[in-house]
């Protein structure tokens, strides 16, 4: 019996290409395609910042090392014991202060962005109760309506007028004995 699932590139030797690469492959330029479509939208109707996040993190932390290793290149040129401090001591201090502050404030515009989104979703929200409290005003208006109308506890099954109501007995202590 033939096995039809079988990959055609394990009979030559090659190692088969998986899956999820030819996903991540696709994705990525399915990625790029709503990137430059984004970028060209002059109506701001969404958030483009949101989707590139990852991306100028990337650029910005290559663009700090790259200027400190211009630094420490520099720093040797001028003596070898101050390239030295620059390349063991304040490049990698230097680094770590400008990625956190890079960190903090990126990770700042995408909790405003997601408030953002959130207040838009609690105004849709409001108009929604706006319209349904209308809705209330008018049931209210049918309640009171139909408690006017005398025949309408008969129909219903409501509760007996207040006088046909029974007062429930009282029992004393010494009738359980």
């Amino acid at each position: 019996m033939v096995d039809q699932k079988r990959d055609s590139s394990a009979d030559t030797g090659q190692p088969p290409v998986p899956e999820k690469f030819n996903e991540k492959i696709r994705r990525g330029y399915f990625w790029v395609v709503q990137y430059w479509r984004e970028l060209f939208n002059f109506k701001f109707d969404k958030y483009m910042i949101i989707q590139v996040m990852p991306g100028v993190y990337g650029i910005a932390l290559t663009a700090i090392a790259i200027g400190l290793l211009y630094l420490c290149v520099e720093a040797f040129m001028a003596s070898t014991w101050r390239g030295i401090f620059y390349f063991f001591f304040a490049a990698p201090l230097t680094f770590l202060f400008a990625a956190s502050i890079l960190r903090a404030l990126l990770e700042f515009y995408m909790v405003v962005f997601k408030i953002s989104e959130h207040v838009d979703e609690l105004v849709g929200l409001r108009d929604t109760v706006d319209r349904l409290s209308g809705i209330s005003d008018s049931v209210d208006e049918m309640v009171a309506v139909t408690r006017r109308i005398p025949f309408w506890r008969a129909l219903s099954g409501g509760s007996p007028p207040r006088a046909q109501r029974k007062k429930p007995e009282k029992h004393n202590k010494s009738d359980n004995k």
